[in-house]
């Protein structure tokens, strides 16, 4: 049987990011394995079940199969979760305002507006902080950390991906990622945290470098599985 999945890989990574940072800057713990399992059968659900709102779509019986599979998964994986620390649900109600917001653009037909893209950041912030707080099981410092690292770098990276692919033509986009991206390195210059700043260098050089390229969707995607994983790994080495 094969998996019913989006074709977008770049944001599987935009799911994981953050989860694994929140889930290492906390205490691993053998939870997390079913917490994890249970977060990306959810991520996987939303492609069948965001599916189910494209008027466009007229037979919809193998959309409906497969969010209820997914669904199933997420809610099996969730046992062990709930024993180890119910209060993470909270996290998820969190999430259902941005669903909401995910279902708008979907029926609108407009599934790649900006605002789309930035409620998708934003449940993902949410996933990375219910890691944390998994095992942590406090509201500290490190909590929003979780939140506003990876987020920025994924605004960043969104304004990068627009400039270059659908958004090539309209300039506001790219002087937007260079602003954004410029707005990381020196502000935490500012804040005297020169590791962190040094964190977002290398997408800040590939938003300024790269654009002169016409890159095919493939070449974008691979560049950018890269970057994250440079962002992560300095990431890791300028906060643990």
């Amino acid at each position: 049987m094969k998996l019913l999945i989006s074709n977008q890989h770049g944001a599987i990574v935009m799911a994981l990011l953050p989860f694994f940072y929140g889930m290492l800057l906390a205490q691993p713990v053998w939870a997390h394995l079913f917490l994890l399992l249970a977060w990306f059968s959810l991520y996987l659900m939303t492609y069948p079940f965001l599916n189910l709102f494209k008027p466009q779509i007229k037979d919809k019986q193998e959309y409906v199969r497969w969010s209820g599979i997914y669904a199933l998964a997420s809610v099996v994986f969730s046992v062990p979760v709930l024993y180890y620390h119910w209060q993470v649900v909270g996290f998820g109600l969190a999430m259902l305002p941005l669903i909401f917001v995910a279902i708008y653009y979907t029926r609108s037909k407009n599934e790649r507006a900006l605002c789309n893209d930035l409620a998708g950041i934003a449940i993902f912030a949410l996933a990375g902080m219910g890691a944390y707080y998994f095992s942590a099981a406090t509201f500290d410092s490190k909590i929003w950390q979780v939140a506003l690292y990876p987020s920025l770098f994924f605004i960043g990276t969104t304004l990068y991906v627009k400039s270059m692919m659908r958004e090539r033509k309209n300039p506001r986009y790219y002087w937007a990622s260079i602003g954004l991206h410029g707005f990381c390195v020196f502000g935490f210059i500012l804040c005297q945290q020169y590791a962190l700043s040094l964190t977002f260098v290398p997408a800040f050089l590939r938003a300024i470098l790269l654009r002169r390229y016409k890159l095919t969707v493939k070449q974008v995607g691979l560049i950018e599985f890269a970057v994250s994983l440079l962002f992560f790994i300095m990431l890791l080495w300028a906060t643990l």
